[in-house]
């Protein structure tokens, strides 16, 4: 599912007029605390941004001086329903949402789209982790430095062992046998079958590598029913 603009922009934004003077705009945005803000005519569409950098520009101006001759009018806004990866490439920091009609209803920052980032990646992780832990074999992974990573509920089972006690650690001093260094070294990929606790297992040991980036490896593994 593809998240839009309208899921993660901010709502209930201040709105300016154009014809608000300097010292207004200065005492809202200290109330506020915001350094920005959109500005909107009439029909509440809009028209312009102004900032704290126009405020600044502004100093040794008459205080009674309408925002219009100070705004950027030359401003990018961007539809409710588009794709928060397309506005990620849009290089400007803050973005008036508008709807089919032109008429403001959000506005985008770049804090907004970190947001929404992190938020998608959590919900990533979170999924992959119960695709993982619902698996029917164990899984192993390591990072690019040898340290385990990944040890799924089916291998805990498997190898009667809590994964909170081994993630972070070396798989090549807890588990020698496995020869994941190896993997890792030489960039190869590997199976076989190997004995723990006197139990026969085949395991499948492959590098990860993306964009021709090692990234770690993984190894499945399943016991060898007699």
């Amino acid at each position: 599912m593809r998240v839009l603009v309208r899921d993660v922009m901010s709502k209930g934004v201040l709105k300016l007029r154009k014809d608000q003077t300097i010292k207004e705009v200065n005492q809202l945005f200290l109330d506020r605390v915001i350094d920005g803000a959109p500005v909107v005519d009439n029909n509440g569409k809009v028209v312009g941004v102004f900032t704290k950098t126009h405020l600044m520009r502004a100093i040794g101006k008459p205080l009674d001086t309408p925002i219009e001759w100070l705004m950027n009018k030359n401003v990018i806004s961007i539809g409710e329903t588009m794709p928060v990866e397309e506005a990620m490439n849009i290089p400007v920091g803050r973005l008036p949402v508008v709807d089919k009609e032109g008429k403001m209803v959000g506005w985008l920052t770049r804090t907004d789209l970190a947001s929404a980032f992190m938020d998608h990646y959590k919900k990533s992780i979170e999924g992959l982790s119960k695709i993982i832990d619902l698996a029917v074999y164990g899984i192993l992974a390591i990072n690019p430095e040898g340290k385990i990573n990944v040890f799924n509920s089916k291998a805990e089972e498997l190898w009667d062992i809590n994964a909170e006690n081994i993630i972070g650690q070396s798989v090549g001093e807890l588990f020698p046998a496995l020869g994941m260094d190896t993997i890792l070294r030489k960039r190869e990929s590997r199976s076989g079958t190997i004995i723990v606790d006197e139990i026969l297992y085949k395991i499948e040991m492959n590098p990860i590598i993306v964009d021709g980036e090692l990234r770690g490896a993984v190894s499945r593994f399943s016991r060898v029913e007699e």
